[in-house]
C-alpha cells in the first residue's frame, strides 16, 4: 500500500499520543477512578483506532483485515470504557468478546490473503495455548466465583486461546509475529485481571493495575502495528 508522507507523519503522531496516554494510564491505574483515568484510558484505543484508519484510507485501497482490526480496536475502547463502571463488567467482557471475534475474523482473513503462509508460529501458538490452559487459567478459573462467572470467564479464555491460534496461523504474512505477541499479550493481560478480581479485598484491588494496563496496552500495539502492515 503506497501512504503520503503527510498521513504516514500523522499516524506516528497519533501512535506517539497513544504511547504517552498508555504511560499517564498506567500511573492513574492505581488510584481511585476520576475523570482523568477515563480519559487515559480511553484515549488509547482511541488513537490508535484512529492510526490504523487514517493509514488504511489513504492507501489505494485498505484491506478488509485492516478495517476488521480498526472494528476490533474501537470495540475494545467501548470495552474499557464499560470495565471502568464495575456494575457494567459483564456488558464490557461482551465487548470484549465481540472484539476478539473481529481479530479473528481479520487475522484469518490476512492469512487467507497471503496464501496461507504457515510456519513455525502455529506451533508456537498451539503450545502457549496448551501450557497457558493446562496451567494459569485453570487455575484462575477455578478461583472464580460464582458458577456462572466461573463459565463466562473459561469461555473468554478460550476465545482469546482462539485468537492466538489464528495468530499463529497468520504469523508467516507481513507483521504476523507482531499479531501472536499481542495476541499473548492479552491473554497474560486478561489472566492478570480476572486473578485481581479473584482475590480482591477493595474495589482499586479489583480492577486494573499497571501490570494488567501494561499488557494490555502492549496487546492493542502489537495489533495496531500488525493492522498498519495488513
Amino acid at each position: 500500500m503506497v501512504v503520503d508522507a503527510a498521513p504516514a507523519w500523522g499516524v506516528w503522531t497519533l501512535l506517539t499520543l497513544a504511547a504517552l496516554a498508555a504511560a499517564a494510564d498506567w500511573y492513574l491505574s492505581t488510584k481511585p477512578t476520576t475523570w482523568l483515568r477515563w480519559m487515559s484510558k480511553g484515549a488509547v484505543p482511541a488513537l490508535l483506532v484512529v492510526a490504523v484508519a487514517l493509514y488504511s484510507v489513504s492507501g489505494n485501497k485498505p484491506s478488509w483485515a485492516a478495517v476488521a482490526a480498526t472494528g476490533a480496536l474501537a470495540l475494545c475502547l467501548l470495552g474499557d470504557l464499560l470495565l471502568l463502571d464495575d456494575k457494567r463488567f459483564i456488558s464490557g467482557g461482551v465487548a470484549f468478546a465481540a472484539a476478539h471475534v473481529l481479530f479473528i475474523g481479520a487475522l484469518l482473513l490476512d492469512a487467507y490473503g497471503e496464501g496461507w503462509p504457515a510456519g513455525p508460529g502455529v506451533f508456537v501458538a498451539l503450545g502457549i495455548v496448551a501450557v497457558g490452559t493446562m496451567t494459569w487459567a485453570r487455575r484462575v478459573v477455578s478461583a472464580t466465583e460464582p458458577a456462572g462467572m466461573k463459565v463466562m470467564t473459561g469461555s473468554y479464555l478460550a476465545l482469546l486461546s482462539l485468537v492466538i491460534i489464528a495468530a499463529g496461523i497468520d504469523s508467516g504474512a507481513p507483521g504476523g509475529w507482531l499479531a501472536l505477541a499481542g495476541a499473548v499479550s492479552f491473554y497474560v493481560s486478561d489472566l492478570l485481571l480476572t486473578s485481581r478480581r479473584a482475590r480482591a479485598l477493595d474495589a482499586i484491588a479489583a480492577g486494573d493495575g499497571p501490570w494488567v494496563m501494561i499488557t494490555y496496552h502492549l496487546a492493542l500495539f502489537c495489533l495496531a502495528g500488525w493492522a498498519l502492515m495488513a
